[in-house]
């Protein structure tokens, strides 16, 4: 069976997620396998063993009956959301939240992780110094990021950000195989300062992979590359943002994109990461 690892914290930010993450789960076939971490406590008498474990044995316990009170919201959305019948599974860990998630989402082959992202800035968040960034950078299975302030839509457009190197083809695929689930549509963008026809390259290479398919290619010629990616945000109604990136250089991929300017206006976009080999 397919799976969705969901990391939860029981926030704003992470319950807000919950219905992509059934919604996806729905058209995939897959489970939920939900995933709430703690952290190990630090207590500063080492030598006292037997003090130790006392506490550390209250503290599970404290957090497995924090976990089980919290986890009937999540039930509440499903039903919510006419979804109740997804296979929800929850696993509660302690350690490192970024290195148990990642670990979790690897032991599982699951397929997506599928997390919320806090604070009103919208993509700023996503990429400063957040959890969902560093999971980003060191998932090799593609991360579902979901600002704080979006409501479930839908997937009817998606936009593909690319530099058209034709070793971003089978991220392509992936895109459109979650595309068919939901009979979506796909604009693939580079915007650069100059114009090496590599678009047509890209294009003449896919439609060998997929002959007939709703996706659409743009290279579009611009020195604020920022600008011009957030107008045809808006003017073609995205509702799905998705990138590829290597482990190391999730920002640069994004072409060095100052972020200056006020992203909050598009705080309302999920963000699809997807590695690249």
């Amino acid at each position: 069976m397919k799976k969705i690892i969901f990391p939860v914290d029981f926030s704003k930010a992470s319950l807000n997620a919950f219905p992509y993450a059934l919604h996806l789960a729905k058209k995939m076939g897959a489970e939920i396998i939900t995933i709430h971490v703690y952290n190990d406590i630090n207590l500063p008498y080492p030598d006292y063993h037997d003090y130790i474990m006392e506490k550390y044995q209250i503290a599970e316990l404290e957090q497995f009956e924090n976990f089980r009170d919290e986890v009937p919201k999540l039930r509440t959305i499903a039903e919510k959301e006419q979804l109740g019948r997804v296979i929800v599974r929850h696993v509660l860990k302690e350690g490192d939240t970024q290195d148990s998630i990642l670990k979790v989402a690897l032991d599982e082959k699951a397929d997506f992780i599928v997390m919320g992202t806090k604070g009103a800035s919208g993509l700023k968040e996503v990429f400063l110094g957040t959890l969902t960034q560093k999971i980003m950078n060191n998932s090799k299975i593609p991360v579902i990021a979901i600002p704080e302030n979006c409501k479930y839509l839908p997937l009817k457009k998606i936009l593909f950000i690319t530099e058209y190197n034709l070793s971003q083809l089978p991220i392509l695929k992936k895109i459109h195989n979650l595309a068919l689930l939901f009979n979506a549509h796909i604009d693939v963008l580079q915007v650069t300062n100059f114009d090496n026809r590599q678009d047509e390259i890209f294009s003449d290479e896919w439609k060998k992979i997929r002959p007939i398919s709703e996706v659409n290619f743009y290279l579009l010629n611009s020195i604020d590359i920022e600008g011009t990616i957030f107008d045809f945000i808006e003017h073609h109604k995205i509702n799905w943002i998705t990138l590829s990136t290597h482990h190391y250089n999730f920002f640069e991929k994004l072409y060095h994109l100052s972020l200056s300017k006020n992203l909050a206006y598009h705080s309302d976009i999920p963000i699809l990461s997807i590695y690249e080999k």
